[in-house]
């Protein structure tokens, strides 16, 4: 029976730079593991689904995650030895934020699916494992800065994290997965305690062996630090629209990139 991993999420965890370095690595872990992280065209489906199950859970849009994880694991050879890793932070659900969405609770629901859709599709006894990783320092102030250069957010760090007072209460989500698929099949490990995001995940495989010969991807999207996050929330409460707002904005989240020429 093939086993399979998901990462779920969580948003701001290192998921981005993990998915680009399992992608960079691509030709040495073919032999080991078959990958299929977010920005596969044929994970859109099912990661969407789970989206829209956050903003509105009811039998609908559960079907829904139910269909397209049949969909996508039809799609796996069950002959094959290989472990499948699917690594996506969408299937924990829309960040905080997002319409409704105040907390991750409709992950484990979405996990408990994808686990009986594919115990229907490769055995009663199939292995399934999901890992979540998390992050203690600094959590809100990152989901923060993504919804100001996305979403135009308005509110300031200390208003967005009075209005989400749960969202990092990542035990709470965790022990809901762990009610859900039992303790042994979840796995969980913060950011601020791993060297690089996807050393967990191949401890989880039981791959650390091929650690050495990794090639890294580090901070993907990270915070540019001085007053990014003073400035970017002036430029959204500005009049400025359209192309120079978007030139604007760039040019605070990428300063390195907007440097004029002499």
């Amino acid at each position: 029976m093939r086993r399979l991993v998901v990462h779920g999420g969580f948003h701001k965890t290192g998921t981005t730079s993990l998915q680009k370095t399992l992608k960079l690595n691509a030709r040495l872990l073919v032999d080991h593991v078959e990958v299929h992280v977010q920005e596969n065209l044929w994970m859109v489906p099912l990661a969407e689904a789970v989206l829209e199950f956050s903003l509105a859970r009811n039998p609908e849009t559960k079907a829904r995650i139910r269909s397209e994880a049949r969909a996508l694991f039809a799609t796996f050879d069950l002959d094959d030895p290989r472990p499948i890793l699917i690594s996506s932070e969408h299937l924990a659900g829309h960040m905080i934020g997002v319409g409704s969405v105040q907390r991750y609770v409709a992950g484990p629901i979405a996990m408990e699916i994808l686990r009986d859709v594919w115990r229907e599709r490769a055995g009663a006894e199939a292995p399934f494992d999901l890992y979540y990783s998390t992050r203690r320092e600094g959590w809100i102030a990152s989901c923060h800065w993504q919804r100001l250069k996305f979403k135009r957010c308005l509110l300031n760090l200390e208003d967005f994290a009075a209005r989400y007072p749960l969202a990092s209460d990542f035990d709470t989500i965790l022990d809901m997965a762990r009610a859900r698929l039992g303790a042994e099949s979840v796995h969980a490990m913060a950011l601020d305690d791993m060297s690089h995001p996807i050393d967990p995940v191949l401890d989880l495989l039981g791959f650390t062996h091929l650690r050495p010969v990794i090639t890294l991807r580090h901070r993907v999207n990270a915070y540019p630090g001085g007053n990014a996050r003073e400035a970017l929330l002036e430029l959204n409460r500005s009049d400025l629209h359209g192309a120079p707002y978007i030139a604007a904005r760039d040019a605070i989240i990428s300063p390195a990139q907007h440097i004029p020429k002499p």
